[in-house]
C-alpha cells in the first residue's frame, strides 16, 4: 500500500511537472509571437498627398472594381465579351487553354479550387498572371492544362458569382507576370450618418486640379494580410527556420477572429490540433490541411508543403516586401529624384528586394538597404532555404507610375479610375485620399 501511494505521488508529481513546463513552452512560444507580430507592423507610413476624405470602400465588391490588362494591351472589361480578340491557334495540339474568369466575392485560389472541382481536375493544372483581390469584382485571364473546351463550356455560368468566357486554344502556358497590369475603378463612399454634413462641393474643391502621376511603390497591406496582418511575420519565421513558431503563426495566433475561427486558433494554441480540427470552419481550408499533415507525419516544416507553390512562397514574399517598405520609408527623407549609385528602371530610382542573389545600391540608397540587413542581421545567402524555396530577390521602382488618373464626384463619394502596370497596389493610391 505503501508503495501505491509512492507511486501514485511519484506519477502525479511527473504530471505536474509536464504541465508546468508544457505552460511554460506555451508561454515562451506566444510571447515571442505575439512580439515579433506588434515589432512588425505593416509599414506604409508616408504618403505624397494625404487628402483625407470621409468615406468607406468596398462597402459593396461592385465598388471595387480590377480589370485585367494583358500584355498586348488588352482591358478584360467586366461584361464585355473578347471571344473575337482571343481567337483560337491555328494548329492547337490539345495541351493549353485560356479562358476569362469573371467573379465576385472569390480570391482567386478559392475560385481556381472550385473550377478545379467542377472539371474533375487538380488546382494545379490551371495557372494565371496574376492573383485579384477578393471583396471586389474583377476579370484575370486563366490557363489550364489537359481539360476539354467541353468542359469548360458545361460549367461556364453554373458557379454562383463566377463567369467564365473568352475560351481559347492555345499553346502556350500562362505564367506567373503575364501581364501589363490593372485598370481600377474604386468608389469612396461617403458614410450614412456623415452625408448631411458633407459638402460636395467642398470635397471638389479639395480635389480640383489633383493630379497624380506617381505614387510611393509600397506593398499594399493585401501582401501582409488586410484582416490578419501575419504573413510577412510567418515569412520572417521561416527565413529564420523556425518552422514551428511559423506553423503556429499561421493556423493559429487569433487576432482579429470571432466564432469558430477564433476559437479553432485558440486550441491550435495550446496544442490541441485533433481538437482545432473537429470546430474549424471550411474556409480555414489550408489550415486544417496544414493541421492534418502535421499530426501524419509529425513535422512543422514538411506542413508547408502540403500548401500550392504560389502561397508557400508568399510568406517569405511577404517578408521580402515588409524590408522594401522599409527602405521606401527610409528614402522618403532625401526624396526620389535620381541621386549617386541609384539603381534605374525606365529613368526610377529602384530598392532592392533582398534575397540570395541581391546586388546593393550605391550612394545614399546603399547605405539605407545595408542599415535594414544589419538590423534584420540578414545572410542574403539564407534565402536559399533548403528543400522549402530559393527567393534571390530583385529590383522594385521606389515610386510607381499611376497611369489616366480620373476621378468623379456625385453624391455618394468619389470614384477614382487609373491604371498601374502589374505588382503595384491600387490601395498605396486609395491611402492618399482615404484611410486603409
Amino acid at each position: 500500500m505503501r508503495n501505491y501511494l509512492i507511486n501514485k505521488r511519484k506519477a502525479e508529481s511527473q504530471e505536474n511537472l509536464n504541465n508546468y513546463r508544457k505552460n511554460i513552452i506555451l508561454k515562451f512560444r506566444k510571447n515571442k509571437i505575439y512580439s515579433t507580430i506588434d515589432e512588425m507592423k505593416p509599414n506604409l507610413n508616408k504618403y505624397l498627398l494625404n487628402i483625407k476624405i470621409n468615406g468607406d470602400i468596398k462597402k459593396y465588391p461592385e465598388d471595387f472594381i480590377v480589370e485585367e490588362i494583358t500584355e498586348d494591351g488588352i482591358v478584360l472589361e467586366h461584361g464585355k465579351d473578347l471571344k473575337d480578340v482571343f481567337k483560337d491557334t491555328q494548329n492547337w495540339n490539345g495541351s493549353f487553354i485560356h479562358f476569362t474568369l469573371e467573379k465576385i466575392n472569390w480570391n482567386t485560389m478559392d475560385a481556381i479550387r472550385e473550377l478545379a472541382k467542377r472539371t474533375g481536375t487538380k488546382r494545379k493544372n490551371f495557372g494565371f498572371a496574376g492573383t485579384k483581390d477578393k471583396f471586389a469584382l474583377t476579370t484575370q485571364r486563366v490557363g489550364c492544362f489537359g481539360i476539354k473546351p467541353e468542359k469548360l463550356e458545361k460549367i461556364k455560368d453554373s458557379i454562383k458569382d463566377i463567369r467564365i468566357r473568352d475560351i481559347q486554344k492555345t499553346n502556350i502556358k500562362l505564367r506567373m507576370g503575364s501581364l501589363w497590369g490593372n485598370r481600377f475603378t474604386i468608389r469612396i463612399r461617403l458614410r450614412d450618418n456623415d452625408k448631411n454634413n458633407v459638402d460636395i462641393e467642398e470635397i471638389a474643391n479639395t480635389l480640383k486640379n489633383t493630379k497624380l502621376d506617381y505614387v510611393l511603390n509600397y506593398y499594399g497591406m493585401q501582401r501582409f494580410g488586410t484582416y490578419r496582418p501575419i504573413t510577412h511575420v510567418v515569412g520572417k519565421f521561416i527565413y529564420n527556420r523556425d518552422f514551428e513558431s511559423a506553423f503556429y503563426t499561421y493556423c493559429g495566433t487569433p487576432i482579429n477572429e470571432t466564432g469558430k475561427t477564433l476559437e479553432a486558433r485558440k486550441l491550435v494554441d495550446e496544442g490541441d490540433f485533433k481538437g482545432a480540427l473537429k470546430i474549424y470552419p471550411n474556409s480555414q481550408y489550408y489550415e486544417k490541411k496544414m493541421i492534418r499533415h502535421y499530426l501524419k507525419i509529425g513535422s512543422f516544416k514538411e506542413s508547408f508543403k502540403v500548401l500550392p507553390p504560389q502561397l508557400k512562397s508568399m510568406f517569405v514574399n511577404a517578408y521580402q516586401s515588409y524590408l522594401f517598405n522599409e527602405m521606401i520609408n527610409k528614402r522618403y527623407e532625401y526624396g526620389f529624384e535620381t541621386m549617386d549609385g541609384d539603381i534605374l528602371i525606365d529613368g526610377i530610382p529602384t530598392g532592392v528586394l533582398l534575397g540570395s542573389d541581391s546586388e546593393l545600391s550605391g550612394g545614399i540608397q546603399g547605405e539605407i538597404e545595408k542599415e535594414i540587413i544589419d538590423r534584420e542581421n540578414l545572410d542574403l545567402k539564407a534565402f536559399k532555404i533548403e528543400d522549402f524555396g530559393n527567393f534571390p530577390g530583385a529590383r522594385r521602382k521606389l515610386i510607381a507610375k499611376v497611369y489616366d488618373f480620373t476621378y468623379a464626384i456625385d453624391n455618394e463619394g468619389v470614384v477614382l479610375k487609373f491604371k498601374m502596370e502589374r505588382g503595384n497596389y491600387a490601395t498605396v493610391v486609395l491611402r492618399e485620399f482615404i484611410d486603409v
